[in-house]
């Protein structure tokens, strides 16, 4: 009977004890994986476009997550970290541009200039962050290395996500093409084709105005091949009034405000006491009469696009149905 009664006592100090231990020993808190990862890798940005990534995958990790860049490496694993995260200039609208703002005077008012990063990591969450600056930074494929944290704590991850910078898919639109005489309206490729090259990189912006025939002979503008249509219907210099139209024998010359923002900047303007409204830059020429063998009459002509770049733009419109006369 003296033996029972003790034993309760001591089985009572002992657990004592062992609630005392687990009393002043620390619980574990938060949980921080081995395995953390961007869904998109490698992940593709268009130089010069905006462009937001998904948060960085916690994989069962506390959250907040705080992401921190530790570099940018190229292919040869050089570090290039400065020129992703050097300030680049950048513009930008501050208020609606109308037709009225026809001096480059009045433009710059709309438009202001900001730098901002080509690239930064959102330190809540990992996000990756790219601005219109990405246009000055090189194409190519680039490695980022990071630092995850949480209440757990750090975790380095090396070549955590492969960029693949490349270049602007859509530099442009033709919304619309057309010639037509008082009988018959051309539209189709066979008949009407406009081809659009773009060169980035150049010094300023320029639109090269081309026109060609069947057989690919240039029509001269110097010579009066191609000329307005009328003064109720949008031309080139409607849109872009802020450098002159340059004439020659083999392009319609026309140097554009050089801010790498979406042209036209406005998309209503009067002609000649008509309002036109067209999102793109609807541009009305003519081919006079006795120019093409084709046709006895005037061939009026349009074409309407958009460019969402600067670089020089060489617009050729092919005259598939025409040849020249000479």
């Amino acid at each position: 009977m003296m033996k029972k009664f003790l034993i309760k006592p001591v089985l009572f100090v002992a657990l004592l004890g062992v609630l005392v231990v687990y009393a002043c020993s620390k619980p574990e808190i938060g949980y921080l994986s081995e395995h953390i990862f961007y869904l998109a890798n490698p992940f593709r940005v268009e130089q010069g476009k905006t462009t937001y990534s998904s948060p960085i995958v916690g994989n069962g990790s506390t959250n907040p997550l705080s992401v921190s860049l530790l570099k940018v490496k190229d292919n040869s694993g050089k570090d290039i970290t400065e020129d992703f995260t050097a300030p680049r200039m950048i513009y930008t609208f501050v208020d609606q541009i109308t037709s009225e703002d026809n001096t480059l005077e009045k433009l710059g008012q709309k438009i202001k200039d900001s730098l901002v990063t080509p690239f930064q990591i959102n330190p809540l969450g990992g996000r990756l962050e790219f601005s219109a600056a990405t246009s000055y930074l090189p194409t190519g494929t680039f490695n980022i290395d990071v630092e995850v944290s949480n209440s757990k704590g750090k975790r380095t991850l090396s070549d955590a996500c492969a960029i693949e910078l490349i270049p602007l898919t859509t530099t442009h639109t033709i919304a619309y093409k057309r010639v037509n005489n008082d009988d018959v309206y051309y539209t189709e490729d066979a008949n009407i084709f406009v081809d659009v090259k773009h060169e980035s990189g150049t010094e300023g912006s320029w639109c090269i105005y081309k026109f060609v025939d069947k057989n690919g002979e240039i029509l001269s503008p110097a010579d009066g091949d191609i000329v307005r249509r009328s003064n109720t219907f949008p031309y080139f210099t409607d849109w872009n009034p802020y450098y002159p139209l340059t004439v020659t024998d083999t392009a319609l010359v026309h140097q554009m405000p050089d801010y790498g923002i979406t042209f036209p900047y406005f998309s209503v303007l009067s002609v000649g006491g008509t309002r036109w409204e067209d999102a793109n830059m609807r541009n009305d020429f003519k081919i006079p009469a006795g120019r093409l063998n084709e046709t006895s009459k005037d061939l009026n002509g349009l074409i309407s696009f958009k460019f969402y770049t600067s670089g020089t733009f060489t617009i050729t419109t092919h005259l598939r149905s025409f040849t020249k006369a000479n």
